[in-house]
């Protein structure tokens, strides 16, 4: 199960190697410098007036001693946690006047696949529309990268719909691509 934990210098200079890895998925033409990141960090992240709400994301693992069991429950004793910062993300371009925000999430290459994403997603959405009081949370992937049937299944799992652009959204690798755009509703999710 992964936490959600405030983000750390050094957390996001993890973060824009990862998103370095993945221009296809990025609104943002070039790579991020590491004084960059520093400066939206700075700017962003850390402004409380901000219109982004993002987090760092952690899993806990647990080592057990199996040979040491506690006699009273028959189950082996924890020896250790190990924290593993597994990806960052959360809510931008909040208008609390329509009571939306814009999504987006970046696992690390080395956790996708494992159920981070979708753990990640269900959290911001509890969030967004649990602790923010949004009513919609709305998101746009572009088809030059793997993601959009994992937004399409998370769509689908928590009743929102989604569309495909009716244009190219971007272009990459000397082609135009459109996208998915998706939106989540509180009150289909919490009906």
């Amino acid at each position: 199960m992964i936490t959600f934990r405030p983000l750390t210098p050094e957390n996001m200079e993890q973060v824009r190697l990862w998103r370095n890895l993945a221009p296809e998925t990025l609104r943002t033409p070039f790579l991020l410098t590491a004084e960059q990141q520093q400066q939206y960090y700075r700017d962003v992240i850390c402004d409380r007036r901000s219109t982004t709400r993002y987090w760092g994301f952690w899993d806990t693992e647990i080592e057990y001693d199996y040979k040491e069991y506690r006699v009273h429950d028959m189950i082996p004793s924890p020896k250790g946690q190990k924290n593993m910062f597994v990806g960052y993300g959360g809510l931008e371009n909040i208008q609390w006047e329509n009571r939306l925000a814009e999504i987006s999430i970046l696992i690390g290459p080395e956790f996708r696949g494992q159920g981070y994403g979708a753990e990640a997603v269900e959290a911001i959405l509890r969030r967004g529309f649990c602790e923010l009081n949004l009513e919609n949370i709305w998101g746009e992937c572009y088809y030059c990268s793997p993601a959009p049937a994992f937004w399409k299944r998370l769509v689908e799992r928590f009743h929102g719909t989604w569309v495909d652009s009716p244009g190219p959204r971007k272009f990459w690798d000397g082609k135009y691509h459109k996208s998915v755009m998706f939106n989540f509703y509180r009150g289909r999710m919490y009906a």
